[in-house]
Order: structure tokens, then C-alpha cells, then sequence
């Protein structure tokens, strides 16, 4: 398959612009900055006077670290590069331009590499650059980086950008004409996620970074620009994905990713990560000097509506539904429902709307109970999720996960099924607890393995709900869980009430005694 063949049937696919994701190998290219390891040699050699400094962090250092050898080198220097700048002569101006952040604990590294990099610039008649600009206009979703630099900013100066992991968290992220700074700013030195307690930080937060890029990656085309094979960022990240995916969900990916690798060859080929879990992530890979075959390649198929003006829209029909009272003259519909919406009632057009960026379905809460693969913020479910959630889901939804996190009261309909759902037999009616009493009498081995046997795997939910408290095996219950919904995907979830409840129970029974019972009376 030809280079624009691949690209154009790939966007094609998904019905989506792509979404760029940039690592440090875009910005050496437009602008000759430093790769990492590279950068880290230039303030070595900087504060010690020695040309061999690196090398010298580089020998107490493993090369298998967890986090890779560059962010365990970038935690030595840092303690030694902030030591020097903070009492020899030489820092003197330095230390005088940034007293206020050094006062504050600030890392005299971060700034210094901020600063260094703020110099940095492109030739902006650059025909690479050219096409990257038109690219913005229709062509693409969006951009991910873990680049620290501004040039995308540059690039894109009307897109949104959100730095870190707090900027995607609290504020309402549209999905589009956007970028996503993941690994931090120079234009907040703080940000730069550079040292391993960097990364460890990170990682420890990445619940909903992560969930972020599962959504994007699961519906639209993702094209990788800067990295190299072996680049430890991009690994990990892969290796967090898949250990969210089933192997299946993982195959799907191959016909979203592009990775673009430079070569003085050109080719495409299919490459695959392996992970220690026995996943991997495959994708199709270009290698070729000239980038602007890419670039030209992907502007062969571009969308109705510029980005940026999809962005303010969302955000505006946003503001708009939030700001506006109850009424039944206003309808909420979405493109695809405008011609049944009578012509004599107001509505609001609405655009993928969703707070603070993320959409979910009740599915959802099912599948995370038992994977733990959704990394949704706690308080968000318990707060905006259920509510309207439950509206549409009489018969309760799994919720004791959430509350085990939450520690704020609940109110209103949270708090009704809470009340309500607080014991396995609560979830049954009247004609199941019936069935449940004969049930029970002409079984010998009540418990999650006997019943399994009993029934076969097809059929033991519509009677694992008849197991009290004491008899469920939580490890048991959720293996048959996860093997059964494995096996049936990606549907069967869907209008199958019998198995949503047993979910429900089993929510109920591995998390409600760790659940803080905060009901406001």
C-alpha cells in the first residue's frame, strides 16, 4: 500500500480528523533543539565544567531504572545542578531574575532548561512548517505532546492549550482544536515532569490522563511524529494502555496508529510492542525523509468545520445549557436529530457536549467494576455521572466502587439507592426471591465455583444471584465476570439485565464495607 493510501483509508476509518502525537524528535527537526539526553549533557557540562559529567551520572545509574535512564540521570543533576546555582558566584544574575520562584522551592533546573529552550525558534517559511499550519485549519483533531517547548503553540496559536494533568482535570476539555502539554510547559517550569519522582508522580495521577487518551484513541486516528522506536515516554504510555485493554480492544488500535519514524529509506512496514502482561499493541509504521508527504497526505481528506471554531461552539452550547432554566420549548439534540426537531420548539444544538470533557454510558460503570480499566475521578461519577445516570436506570447502577472514594455526603438519588440497594436481596423482586427460596433448596454446593458447574459458564449469572454475602468468593465471582464479558464482547452488556445485576452484587460485596456510609440525614 502506497503512503497516501494508508494515511487517507486510516482517517477514513474511524469518520475522524487525526489527532497528532509529537515527541521531542518534532521540535530537533524545526527547530534543532536538543533531544533529552542531549539536553541533559548541555546543563551537565554547564554547572560542572566537565565534559564528561553525564557520563559520570550515567555509571551510577541502571539502565533498566523504571522510570529509563534519563530520568534517573535528570534527578542527580537537578539536586546538584540546584546546590550550584543557589550558592556559587557565577548564578549570581541568575539567582537575582528568579529569586521569587527559587525562594519558593522551585527547581533551578526547570528554570534553567525553561529559559534554554524559550530561545529556541523555526524558520517559519519552512514548506514543512506551511503545511503543518494548513493542517490546523480542517485537517486535524487536535495534539498530544510530551515536548516542553512552544513550538506546536507557535504553530497552532488559535488552538487551546492545557498543560499537565490539573488543566485536563479541571477544565472542560472539548476534544478538539486542542493540545494536550501532558509532560508539562515551559511556560511553567514547575510543570516539567523531568526527574524519576517526576515520572513516579505522574504516574500516580495519570487516572484520568490515562482515560483521556484511551477516549481518543479508541475513536480517532493517531498519528505518531518525533519518537523513536524504543523511546521510553511512549512506551510506557502504550504499556499503561494495554494493560487497560483486552487484547482484542488492542488489535482495533492497529487501524487508528501511524507511527512515522525518519529513515533515508522509504517504507511502510507493521511493528508491535510486547508487554510483560503478553498484550501488544501493533501499528502501521512509515519511515521516510520527507515529512511533507505526510502532512500533504493527511490534507487529502479534511473536515466541514475548522477545529477552532468546533471548540468555541461546544463551548458556548456548553455555557448556554448550563446557564438556561428547565423548560419545554428547549430541546437538546445533536447533528444527527435536527430534522426531528419540530420547528415550532427552541433547542440546543448540541455538539459532543460532555462536563468536564469526558461522556459516558451506564456500560461504562459496568465494564470499570470489573476490568478497573475507565480510570474515572470518583467525584465526578458520585456527582455528575449517577444523577443523571440513574434517571434512566430504575434498577440501580454499581456505584459502591465510587462512594469508597468519595468523602463528601451524597444526596438526592445517589443517596436514594444507597438506602434502597444495601443488601444482596435487595436487588432481587419479588417473583426472584421466590425462584431464589426453591432455587437454593435443590442446590448442594451453594457457592460461586459449585454454582458455575451446576450451570455452565453460559448460563451461572442468572443464578449467582441467588448466592447470600457469605457464600460469594469475590476472586471467583469476578474471574467468571471477566471471562464471561471477554468472551461475549463488545455487546453484551447491552439490555442484558440479569448480568448487570449480578455485577451490582458484586459491587456491592467487595466494596460496601470499605464505603464510608457519608449520607447527609
Amino acid at each position: 500500500m502506497e503512503l497516501n493510501a494508508l494515511i487517507t483509508e486510516t482517517i477514513q476509518k474511524t469518520g475522524h480528523q487525526p489527532f497528532l502525537f509529537v515527541g521531542s524528535g518534532f521540535s530537533k527537526r524545526y527547530m534543532n533543539t536538543e533531544k533529552w539526553d542531549e539536553l541533559l549533557k548541555v546543563f551537565c557540562e554547564e554547572y560542572s565544567g566537565n565534559d564528561f559529567q553525564y557520563n559520570v551520572y550515567s555509571n551510577q545509574v541502571e539502565e533498566k531504572d523504571y522510570y529509563g535512564k534519563q530520568p534517573a540521570i535528570a534527578s542527580l543533576l537537578e539536586k546538584d545542578y540546584n546546590n550550584t546555582v543557589l550558592t556559587a558566584d557565577r548564578y549570581e544574575d541568575f539567582r537575582k531574575k528568579y529569586k521569587l520562584e527559587l525562594k519558593n522551592n522551585g527547581s533551578a533546573l526547570k528554570i534553567a532548561v525553561s529559559e534554554h529552550l524559550s530561545h529556541a525558534q523555526f524558520e517559519p517559511e519552512n514548506e514543512e512548517i506551511a503545511l503543518l499550519r494548513q493542517l490546523g485549519k480542517r485537517s486535524i483533531s487536535g495534539v498530544i505532546t510530551t515536548n516542553y517547548d512552544i513550538l506546536l503553540e507557535k504553530i497552532y496559536p488559535e488552538y487551546a492549550v492545557y498543560v499537565g494533568q490539573e488543566e485536563l482535570l479541571f477544565n472542560n476539555i472539548s476534544g478538539i482544536g486542542e493540545i494536550y502539554k501532558i509532560h508539562g510547559s515551559i511556560t511553567k517550569p514547575d510543570s516539567l515532569i523531568l526527574t524519576s519522582l517526576d515520572y513516579a508522580g505522574f504516574e500516580q495521577n495519570a487516572s484520568y490522563l490515562i482515560a483521556k487518551l484511551l477516549t481518543i484513541f479508541l475513536e480517532y486516528p493517531v498519528i505518531f511524529m518525533g519518537y523513536s522506536l524504543s523511546d521510553r515516554n511512549i512506551r510506557n504510555i502504550f504499556k499503561t494502555i494495554s494493560s487497560c485493554l483486552t487484547q482484542e480492544k488492542l488489535d482495533q488500535l492497529k487501524d487508528r496508529f501511524i507511527f512515522v519514524e525518519y529513515s533515508d529509506s522509504e517504507q511502510i512496514s507493521e511493528f508491535s510492542m510486547q508487554f510483560s502482561n503478553g498484550n501488544n499493541i501493533r501499528m502501521n509504521k512509515i519511515s521516510t525523509t520527507d515529512f511533507a508527504k505526510i502532512y500533504k497526505a493527511v490534507m487529502e481528506t479534511k473536515s466541514k468545520y475548522n477545529p477552532v471554531i468546533l471548540r468555541h461552539l461546544r463551548r458556548d452550547i456548553y455555557e448556554m445549557a448550563n446557564s438556561v432554566q428547565t423548560s419545554d420549548k428547549i430541546v437538546a439534540v445533536g447533528f444527527e436529530n435536527l430534522d426531528n426537531v419540530s420547528k415550532i420548539k427552541q433547542f440546543i444544538l448540541g455538539v459532543g457536549v460532555a462536563k468536564n470533557g469526558h461522556i459516558i454510558k451506564a456500560e461504562q460503570l459496568y465494564e470499570d467494576i470489573i476490568f478497573d480499566n475507565q480510570y474515572f475521578n470518583s467525584d465526578l461519577v458520585v456527582e455528575e455521572y449517577l444523577p443523571e445516570l440513574l434517571k434512566n436506570n430504575s434498577g440501580g447502577l454499581p456505584m459502591y466502587k465510587y462512594l469508597c472514594d468519595y468523602s463528601k455526603d451524597i444526596f438526592e438519588r445517589v443517596k436514594e439507592n444507597v438506602l434502597k440497594h444495601g443488601t444482596v436481596d435487595s436487588f432481587l423482586n419479588k417473583q426472584l426471591r421466590i425462584q431464589k427460596e426453591n432455587y437454593r433448596r435443590n442446590v448442594s454446593d451453594l457457592s460461586v465455583k459449585g454454582i458455575i458447574a451446576n450451570e455452565t459458564n453460559e448460563a451461572a449469572y442468572k443464578k449467582l444471584i441467588f448466592l447470600e454475602d457469605s457464600e460469594i468468593d469475590i476472586n471467583e465471582l469476578k474471574e467468571y465476570l471477566q471471562k464471561y464479558i471477554m468472551e461475549h464482547t463488545p455487546n453484551c452488556l447491552k439490555n442484558n439485565s440479569e448480568l448487570k445485576r449480578l455485577i451490582r452484587i458484586y459491587d456491592l460485596v467487595k466494596y460496601k464495607q470499605k464505603y464510608p456510609n457519608q449520607i447527609s440525614k
